[in-house]
């Protein structure tokens, strides 16, 4: 019972390596886009693959050509009399399921000496998937960018410029035609300064009269001219004929 149990585990285990392994084959189309025809390299196109166990070799040709699998004299001789397998549907598919080399030539005779051979060296781990399988990988992470260091500003002087240097004053050069200064004469009395002229005494601000009033009164008329005579001969008339008016009033009353 122990030793079937065993057997049984032993053979679930190949049987799901065998699924992994089919689960990443990749297919490799023989010549790529030549295909199984007299004209490519196939050694140089196998060379430049990495094949694993669980890959598929799909030959696509034309009725005139076929795909034999041979032993290792067979593929160097180009010998069709003893294949291991052989293959005319046009669109052959074969899986690599042991590790190892495998030899493959077209059967129609001269096709295998006209460059028609490809052997194949099948690797025991599985190849890695293809790119367009792969997982893209993941970005880097993103920097953050530090602070930038603080602009220096200009020094400033703190100590104030130099003033320029005075310069020296020299003594007045002496007249060759000035006499020699005599010893018994008193020194020169130093100059006087100019005494500014007296300044005009202020005049006292008058006092505000207040007696007097603050309109001017308007200017006096001018006396009116003397009665002319006609003026008095007219008035004297007037007068007389009323004063007579008044007596006859009276008289009547």
């Amino acid at each position: 019972m122990m030793a079937a149990s065993r057997t049984l585990i032993m053979a679930l285990a190949i049987a799901a390596t065998m699924v992994v392994e089919l689960a990443m084959a990749t297919n490799y189309t023989v010549g790529d886009s030549g295909g199984w025809e007299i004209g490519p390299d196939y050694q140089t196109w196998a060379s430049s693959k990495n094949f694993s166990i669980g890959d598929v070799l799909i030959f696509v040709y034309s009725a005139n050509h076929d795909v034999l699998e041979v032993n290792e004299p067979d593929f160097s001789s180009c010998s069709a009399s003893n294949p291991i397998e052989k293959h005319t549907d046009g669109n052959t598919a074969i899986t690599l399921l042991t590790s190892g080399k495998r030899f493959f030539i077209c059967g129609v005779p001269g096709h295998c000496l006209a460059g028609m051979k490809v052997e194949i060296d099948t690797l025991a781990t599985p190849s890695p998937p293809p790119s367009s399988m792969a997982m893209p990988p993941s970005p880097p992470p993103e920097v953050t960018p530090s602070s930038p260091p603080p602009t220096s500003s200009p020094a400033v002087p703190t100590s104030p410029p130099a003033s320029p240097p005075k310069a020296a004053t020299k003594p007045p050069a002496k007249s060759p035609l000035a006499p020699p200064p005599d010893s018994n004469a008193s020194p020169p009395a130093p100059p006087t300064e100019p005494t500014p002229p007296p300044s005009a005494p202020e005049s006292p601000i008058p006092p505000f009269p207040f007696d007097q009033p603050l309109i001017p009164s308007a200017a006096p008329k001018p006396p009116p001219p003397p009665p002319s005579s006609a003026y008095k001969c007219s008035f004297r008339l007037y007068l007389s004929v009323g004063f007579t008016f008044v007596v006859i009033m009276l008289l009547f009353i």
